[in-house]
């Protein structure tokens, strides 16, 4: 057997592998972004607006919640599991497809390799939407902690 066909197939696996970890580190990081702007907008509540002008407390107010609400829709977004995200071919089906090949397995590594690009080029899209989400979560919160900065700070005057 060449080495050709099992290297294809160690470097599609990887493919998946990486997409796996990038999944897993974007809704950690989610998570922690999530938090903040939870944490930031905890500040809205507290007191000290009583120098403001009414118009820019609300303008800034209503900012503040708008990049709040943004931010936590993205950030669900991202964290609901995805159904159509793919990480792995199912054995059964695989044995399946493959049990006439099995005294080729070059023929099988290759066929996996296509299987397995297949599967990474269906979740570059999904990821390329999450990491889009992402970047919406990571504005959002700076618009709301930069509102809630100058709320706080009383500079809306």
């Amino acid at each position: 057997m060449s080495d050709f066909e099992r290297l294809a197939y160690e470097t599609a696996l990887r493919g998946l592998d990486n997409q796996g970890a990038l999944l897993s580190e974007l809704r950690a990081r989610t998570g922690i972004l999530l938090a903040a702007s939870s944490l930031a907008f905890s500040f809205l509540g507290s007191g000290g607006f009583d120098q403001l002008d009414a118009l820019a407390l609300a303008l800034a107010a209503g900012g503040a919640v708008l990049a709040f609400g943004i931010s936590i829709g993205s950030s669900v977004y991202i964290l609901l599991p995805k159904r159509d995200l793919y990480f792995s071919p199912s054995g059964s089906v695989l044995y399946e497809q493959l049990y006439e090949f099995r005294g080729h397995l070059a023929e099988v590594y290759r066929r996996l390799a296509y299987e397995l690009d297949r599967g990474w080029e269906s979740n570059e899209r999904e990821l390329k939407r999450l990491v889009g989400a992402f970047r919406v979560v990571a504005l959002s919160l700076i618009v709301e902690v930069v509102l809630l900065i100058a709320l706080l700070s009383g500079t809306l005057v």
